[in-house]
């Protein structure tokens, strides 16, 4: 590189530093208190070059939506690959949502807290996008295989991601100041208790 020159930053790598950094405001400040030159300012990528990848703001919210969800079910997927039984398979999506919580907290309140309808009325709910239309896929499966008492699949639902997503959201909010990873396998036990089947000793 000649002396005095910059350093090009490549097209790829600024629209991901620009997807970072409004996600991350989006969640700070609220969709409606973020504009484009406060995503300027702080991810220190200019005005024209978010126009060169967005078109808008709301299209900027949509590609940050679809790229959450994506990255999000790719690591669902690779966790799920070694899941055998109903409550691996679980268990594995528990995990995930803990080792997210605590590594990359922006992208789990992202999920939890976003309003994505309020700017997006088009877009489906998180609660029936793919990851979670997979976990009612697996209740359902475990009562036809026995595994979980049989009931309403959003009952069930409800009875283990609260478990999981209460403990989360309390991590977020720095009530709960143990790393997840170090109370999960109490909280998946509690979460497991309250759909399993215990006739069958599960």
């Amino acid at each position: 590189m000649a002396p005095g020159k910059k350093r090009e930053i490549a097209p790829e790598a600024k629209m991901a530093r620009v997807l970072r950094v409004a996600r991350q405001l989006f969640v700070e400040k609220g969709y409606y208190n973020v504009s484009i030159p406060l995503i300027v300012k702080a991810s220190g990528v200019s005005t024209g070059a978010i126009y060169s990848y967005f078109a808008n703001k709301e299209d900027l919210a949509r590609r940050i939506h679809a790229e959450t969800l994506q990255d999000f079910q790719q690591m669902l997927d690779a966790r799920l690959r070694d899941a055998q039984t109903t409550r691996e398979k679980l268990e594995a999506f528990a995990r995930l949502c803990f080792d997210v919580a605590e590594s990359d907290p922006v992208m789990m309140e992202y999920m939890l807290y976003m309003k994505h309808a309020e700017f997006m009325t088009d877009t489906t709910p998180i609660c029936f996008t793919e990851p979670f239309r997979l976990v009612r896929g697996i209740l359902a499966q475990g009562m036809d295989q026995g595994d979980i008492r049989r009931q309403d699949v959003y009952v069930a639902a409800i009875s283990y991601t609260g478990v999981i997503l209460r403990a989360i959201q309390l991590r977020l909010l720095c009530v709960v100041n143990t790393p997840l990873q170090e109370i999960a396998d109490e909280l998946m036990a509690n979460a497991w208790a309250a759909i399993a089947n215990h006739s069958l000793g599960n």
